[in-house]
């Protein structure tokens, strides 16, 4: 009797689901719920999904769906007449077809953790009341999330995109976690809205990512790998907003696109990698916190050698630099800014731009110099050298010396003249005693360097400095051109010297 006992009870579970308890389905140990994809019709499976649903209304439960393999299409609202989802759990469920949630209103919160979507998801036009969890989903097909509205938290960690996924137009109204989120192909985020954060933190983007959208919170893009670009072509982040991107661990070569992007009184908080690039092209950079440091090398004109644009580029800096007091930044901005000007005005560059034109000109370098792009070229690489385009004092200095000391050297070669000493047929008396001096090396010094340099680099000095003391003339003829020269060149320098100097310690 015990053994006959026994055996009914072990008859009777094994007709029993391991997971809910529903009857087995044909011969499968699952009921048709939880049974294989190979177990089960479409026809089957929808069928005793709306009985089930039916008994769910009638019972007033919540759906759950948790762990269900879904055969075929499944659109909720026309096969199974789903409009209102109050609580949906659809945890670690899989649809081996497409899944159509489309205009779908979930009342609280819906649960699709671990679910498999192996074709098309469509969530286009839902609106999620409560948390949306979608962390550890796999989209194996493309996912579709057209102005969907997430009024609550939206858990997207871990979640594995295959295919394109789209987010056009959503609206998160509270946090939007994509942390360690996985997108194999591209990302659209165009248009969208995050009023809470929105966490990207450790994501990957191997296709890619548009993110042109509104972010009135903070944004955190601490990316672990990118394909080629993160585009936030228009987007818009609001004032006293933090924006941190962080590439530091991208070993390839990517581009930051913030063309036409509003960065206005944002804190922009940047890492990047040796190969990550920028474009802040038509950006609007006013009053944004960032730093030189963070930026330096990184922007994509000046490594592209697109050098009229990276002009552009480096005068936004330079106004963004000056309206948040980094003088020192500005001051780069500022010698990168003509610089980039220089070079958009050299042969190389004339030359480049030269191939690019259908019309084949003989003696390209003719034409560099008739345009006047060699006197602007040859300007701006003087104003460098000789004080930094007025931001490096220290080079106006280094040049002053080096005028001087060039002035010594002919001084020395040409000689000089004492005006206590004349010369009479060949005798020279100083005028004072009367008596006859040397003159070799008392008078009129000539063709001694060595013996002349001291008194030459003397008197270069203070012809330079225009003080003029008198103990020393310039002999005539070219030594008066010589001794003219230096001392208008001297009043030059010195004028350069106290507008760089007032400029730089005296601020913008």
């Amino acid at each position: 009797m015990q053994k006959e006992s026994f055996m009914n009870k072990e008859e009777k579970s094994s007709n029993k689901c391991p997971i809910c308890g529903r009857p087995t389905h044909k011969k499968s140990e699952y009921c048709i719920f939880h049974a294989s994809a190979e177990e089960k019709t479409e026809e089957e499976l929808k069928k005793a999904l709306k009985e089930y649903i039916q008994e769910i209304k009638e019972e007033g439960k919540d759906y759950d769906f948790e762990g269900f393999i879904f055969v075929g299409n499944i659109n909720f609202k026309e096969d199974l007449n789903i409009i209102v989802f109050k609580k949906a759990n659809f945890r670690n469920a899989t649809f081996k077809g497409e899944a159509d949630f489309k205009g779908a209103t979930f009342e609280r919160d819906a649960d699709f953790k671990g679910a498999t979507f192996k074709q098309y998801a469509n969530f286009t036009g839902a609106t999620f009341e409560g948390d949306a969890n979608f962390t550890g989903a796999t989209f194996e097909g493309k996912a579709g999330f057209w102005k969907t509205t997430f009024k609550q938290y939206a858990y997207f960690t871990r979640a594995i995109f295959k295919r394109e996924t789209d987010f056009y137009k959503n609206t998160f109204k509270q946090y939007a976690y994509f942390t360690s989120a996985t997108f194999e192909e591209n990302a659209n985020f165009w248009s969208t809205t995050f009023m809470g954060k929105a966490d990207f933190k450790g994501a990957t983007f191997e296709g890619g990512a548009g993110l042109g959208a509104t972010f009135k919170g903070d944004a955190d893009f601490s990316i672990k790998a990118i394909g080629e670009y993160i585009s936030f072509y228009n987007a818009l982040f609001n004032q006293g907003r933090t924006l941190v991107i962080k590439t530091t661990d991208v070993k390839n070569e990517v581009t930051i696109d913030f063309e036409k992007v509003c960065l206005e009184n944002v804190y922009l908080e940047l890492f990047l990698g040796e190969k990550t690039l920028i474009n802040f092209t038509n950006a609007l950079i006013r009053s944004t916190v960032i730093k030189k440091s963070q930026i330096e090398n990184h922007i994509l004109q000046e490594e592209k050698k697109e050098f009229s644009k990276a002009k552009e580029v480096y005068l936004l800096l330079k106004n963004n630099f000056h309206s948040i007091g980094r003088y020192e930044d500005e001051s780069w901005a500022f010698t990168k800014e003509k610089d980039m000007e220089r070079f958009s005005h050299s042969f190389p560059c004339y030359k480049e731009a030269f191939k690019k034109d259908s019309k084949i000109e003989k003696f390209p370098i003719l034409k560099w110099i008739k345009k006047g792009y060699f006197k602007k070229w040859i300007i701006s690489a003087f104003s460098n050298m000789i004080y930094g385009y007025g931001e490096k004092p220290w080079n106006v200095i280094k040049t002053a010396v080096a005028i001087i000391l060039i002035f010594a050297l002919s001084f020395s070669f040409i000689g000089l003249g004492n005006p206590e000493i004349i010369e009479l047929k060949g005798t020279a008396i100083h005028q004072n005693s009367g008596n006859t001096v040397d003159l070799e090396s008392k008078g009129l010094l000539k063709n001694n360097v060595i013996r002349n340099f001291p008194d030459s680099l003397y008197f270069s000095t203070i012809t330079f400095t225009t003080l003029g003391y008198g103990d020393f003339r310039p002999l005539e003829g070219l030594g008066r051109i010589l001794a003219g020269s230096e001392a208008f060149l001297g009043a030059i320098m010195m004028a350069l010297f106290v507008y760089t100097f007032a400029r730089r310690t005296g601020g913008r």
